[in-house]
Formats: C-alpha cells, structure tokens, sequence
C-alpha cells in the first residue's frame, strides 16, 4: 500500500516574500529618561540636608533605584535625570560610613524612614519655588520614621 503524496497546505510564495517588510515600522524603545535641569538642582542643594538638618544642603544626590509605582526606570552606571535628585549634604552623601554612596540605598533611605521617590515626587511638583521647596523637606524631615501607609508592614 502507498501513501498519498504530502499537499501543500498554504499557498506558495515566491523565497522571501513572507519575511519582514523593509518598510514596516521600527518598534517603538522605551527611553530612558534623561531630563536635565540646572536650576532644579539649584534649588535642591538650597534645601536642608533630608538627613541631618544641614541648611543648606550643597548637594543634591540621585535617587538610583527603580520604582514602577511611580514610573522611574533604572540604567546601570547612568545617572537617573534630576526630577530624581534629594538634598543631602556631602557627609551623608558620599563620605560618611553609613552615606548613601556606601550602602545599599533602599536600606539607606528606609532607615530614615523616608519614601525617597514620593518625596522627589513631592518637591519635583514644587520646582521652581524654593519656599514650597524647602517646606516639602522640611515636612520630610519632621515625618521620618512615622509609619505611613508606603511603610507599614504585616506585624502578625
């Protein structure tokens, strides 16, 4: 007994035709945000330091992590754009054992008891006035370590 011969199933096509046209439209990339703002950051180190009450700070240190809840992407070794930017002075941002630079900084702005991105969030909607500014900070800085709804956890 033999077998009836294979059919071809779809219709045949010249080689090539079935792939990608040239003409098609490129896929859309996420970018990575790379806003720059001077005078943001300006008025940033015009604060007072988040962590010991310098006033005014003198730096503005990058919040690095990446958060989806608020929309912030993360690149590796590129700095985040400066809607993200905190007033921390250069003790505790770079040269101190326990400074944002030297540890893990989730753990770092968790210790403070501090919401690092919701409070970027909260003075990057106040740019351009450094009263409201330094009054984000300063509500910041007399809320630390009090439980709010980002920080409480199941305690069974």
């Amino acid at each position: 007994m033999t077998l009836p011969r294979a059919q071809r199933i779809t219709h045949h096509a010249p080689p090539g035709s079935l792939l990608k046209r040239t003409t098609a439209p490129a896929p859309r990339i996420r970018s990575i945000e790379t806003y720059d703002d001077r005078a943001y950051l300006a008025n940033v180190r015009e604060c007072p330091c988040l962590v010991c009450g310098l006033d005014p700070c003198g730096e503005a240190a990058h919040v690095r992590f990446a958060s989806a809840a608020y929309g912030k992407a993360s690149g590796l070794q590129k700095t985040p754009a400066d809607r993200w930017a905190l007033p921390v002075c250069g003790m505790d941002h770079r040269v101190a054992k326990t400074a944002q630079h030297n540890r893990n900084e989730q753990e770092f702005w968790a210790s403070l008891g501090i919401n690092a991105l919701l409070t970027c969030h909260q003075l990057y909607a106040k740019r351009g006035d450094l009263v409201a500014m330094r009054a984000v900070v300063m509500v910041t800085i007399a809320g630390r370590g009090k439980a709010s709804p980002d920080f409480l956890q199941n305690r069974g």
